[in-house]
């Protein structure tokens, strides 16, 4: 349990959801944040007491390891942020294995639609790009986290 001053002073690995929609997407994602030995979450936006429900059952109950923060402003948790920040886009420039994931580091993944904001994406440090081949240029929600959440954890080791 933490509130988002306490996640945020603690420092480490964490992720931001920001602009995902999808209660199941979401739950996945603490899933794969969780795995990744994240010191925490925190998804942007306003979520009622059955969305989270919904999300907690999608996580299989990952959250009981480390605190998901709900329903915060991104850019004002960046604001607080003395750590860098990461962002997985598709106008980034680097591979996530070119990318330092040490350290004090928040790394921003966006909605399963618009992907990460404009204005959020102009408080990053760096932004990454995941490869991709293929006719679709995209992959769903929690795929590049994972690639990243694998590298990440490397990094970290």
């Amino acid at each position: 349990e933490a509130d988002l001053d306490t996640l945020l002073s603690r420092g480490g690995l964490i992720w931001m959801l920001a602009g995902a929609q999808y209660q199941t997407n979401i739950g996945y994602c603490i899933r794969v944040a969780e795995a990744s030995g994240a010191s925490g979450l925190i998804v942007t936006g306003e979520w009622t007491s059955d969305d989270r429900h919904r999300i907690v059952r999608a996580a299989m109950r990952t959250h009981r390891f480390m605190p998901v923060i709900f329903g915060c402003d991104g850019l004002a948790a960046i604001e607080s942020w003395d750590g860098r920040v990461v962002a997985i886009e598709d106008v980034g420039t680097e591979e996530p294995w070119d990318a330092d994931l040490t350290g004090d580091v928040i790394l921003i993944i966006g909605g399963e639609n618009a992907g990460i904001s404009d204005e959020l994406l102009a408080t990053a440090d760096q932004a990454i790009r995941i490869p991709m081949a293929g006719f679709t240029p995209s992959y769903n929600l929690q795929a590049p986290m994972a690639v990243v959440a694998v590298e990440a954890l490397r990094q970290r080791r």
